[in-house]
């Protein structure tokens, strides 16, 4: 039972990795297109440079995918059938 609850979790973690991976190589895939788009100056608005537009949009996307994880990780099921039994 601990054996095969720990490969399920681990084949999960390997899961959301490759789908991280996946959903980052498209958004890394869209902000390149998006790039012949916008001119410099509204790059300045947005906080940006062509230089490193698409470095800092993978790396913003990284940063929510890591912090929705976290909170999924530390999220604890609550059997609606003992709330309140204690």
């Amino acid at each position: 039972m601990a054996i095969e609850s720990y490969c399920y979790i681990e084949g999960n973690k390997m899961f959301r990795q490759l789908f991280k991976a996946i959903v980052v190589a498209r958004q890394a895939s869209v902000s390149a297109s998006a790039m012949r788009y916008i001119s410099d100056c509204q790059f300045k608005e947005l906080g940006y440079e062509r230089s490193n537009y698409v470095e800092k949009v993978k790396l913003q996307l990284i940063a929510e995918l890591d912090a929705k994880d976290i909170l999924k990780e530390n999220e604890v099921p609550i059997n609606s059938n003992l709330v309140g039994f204690v």
